[in-house]
């Protein structure tokens, strides 16, 4: 029998390439962007790029 899962309001399963791409910042980049460590740092700067490609996709400025 086929799973049917009516859910998605609460969560929705990831799609492979989505996990492929973010399982970096579960294991090795996870620090806190708002703080000034070298993890942090890293965080922010890997958080900055993201929001600096997504205003450019979208044609907006940040």
């Amino acid at each position: 029998m086929k799973n049917i899962y009516l859910d998605y309001a609460a969560t929705t399963p990831i799609r492979e390439e989505v996990l492929l791409e973010m399982l970096p910042y579960f294991s090795e980049k996870y620090g806190n962007p708002g703080s000034f460590h070298s993890k942090g740092l890293e965080a922010k700067n890997a958080l900055d790029n993201a929001r600096q490609e997504i205003a450019s996709l979208l044609n907006c400025s940040t």
